[in-house]
């Protein structure tokens, strides 16, 4: 009778054993393989349990008990919202102590959805998961990709989950995807927020960014902060914009790089809000002013104004033609000679 009692204690504290283990992932999690997951579960609380008898017998161990710290291999884990998937994660490992609120993991890609379609993919050689917000951090030459291509190096990331928001606080590199003008767009900035569920990239502070065309030419821009959508090419600086291309240089509140409507190529480059100008032999200002690199011509809109040589030029529409060599009015409205 005794002996029956005593295997019936042992076999229920093998049972809460099991529970305690794995109720510690969670709720929605699923395995590649559940099999060899469930029979590593299996294995580690038959092991707890050989060394939590051994210690109540006095009996020493060579190592501290594994009941303190649990490892696994080969994980996945899948986090959904209202019925569709949030994140799914992959890791080579994770380890963590019984109850722990976070996990930490080892060699780690995580795959950002919307609607059932990757959004972006994270990877990074370090992370934890938090079990209870499923909230995510990933450090360690961290690299966020959205799926058209732009590519973000950070030193970390976190994620939260109530957000649905990808953040780094720290220095940002970016690779722009390649188009049939020459190079993807490269930058450097501080401070990354990805909105997933919008498919939206910002740099918030300190952006320089740089663009190199295949006929030579190269554009280099500074700004406040920079957007990217993971939707298109089409890029968004604001704030203290300063562009220099082809030996001119343009100012303003904002710029907006365009690409060619159905074709992988950037067509133009606006720059509004108030804007100036300036060359080696002449300065404008104007409302806006629309860079076409097909055509090699700037086109000032909106009060322009222009001081080329000896002449003030004022029109309707004020364009340089061939890069700047040229200068086109339409509707002049005055032509004043420069007695300064």
């Amino acid at each position: 009778m005794i002996a029956k009692f005593k295997n019936f204690i042992l076999g229920t504290l093998l049972i809460l054993l099991f529970v305690e283990v794995l109720i510690i992932f969670p709720s929605k999690l699923e395995h590649e393989n559940e099999a060899e997951v469930r029979a590593r579960v299996e294995e580690q609380a038959r092991t707890d349990l050989e060394q939590r008898e051994r210690l109540a017998r006095g009996e020493k161990i060579d190592e501290p008990s594994s009941l303190a710290q649990q490892k696994m291999q080969g994980i996945h884990f899948v986090e959904s919202q209202q019925g569709a998937r949030d994140w799914e994660l992959f890791a080579v490992s994770a380890e963590g102590n019984q109850g722990a609120v976070k996990w930490n993991l080892h060699k780690v890609k995580i795959y950002f959805y919307k609607n059932e379609k990757i959004e972006f993919t994270v990877t990074g050689d370090k992370g934890n998961i938090d079990a209870k917000s499923k909230d995510l951090s990933v450090v360690g030459n961290v690299v966020t990709r959205s799926e058209n291509g732009y590519e973000f190096r950070s030193p970390s990331i976190f994620y939260s989950s109530k957000k649905r928001q990808i953040e780094s606080p720290q220095d940002v590199s970016m690779k722009g995807p390649s188009d049939k003008s020459g190079s993807g767009i490269s930058l450097t900035g501080r401070e990354m927020l990805v909105l997933v569920d919008e498919s939206r990239m910002i740099i918030k502070n300190q952006v320089k960014a740089l663009k190199n065309h295949k006929d030579g030419k190269q554009m280099q821009l500074t700004a406040q902060s920079a957007e990217f959508s993971g939707k298109s090419n089409q890029a968004q600086f604001s704030g203290a914009v300063e562009m220099m291309y082809d030996g001119m240089k343009l100012e303003g509140p904002s710029a907006t790089l365009l690409y060619e409507k159905g074709q992988n190529i950037l067509s133009q480059i606006s720059v509004s809000g108030g804007i100036k100008a300036t060359d080696f032999d002449k300065s404008a200002t104007s409302d806006r002013v629309v860079l076409d690199l097909l055509k090699d011509q700037y086109t000032f809109q909106g009060k322009p104004r222009v001081l080329h040589r000896n002449d003030e030029l004022i029109g309707d529409e004020i364009i340089f033609l061939d890069g700047g060599k040229k200068v086109r009015v339409e509707k002049v409205r005055a032509r004043v000679e420069n007695t300064e």
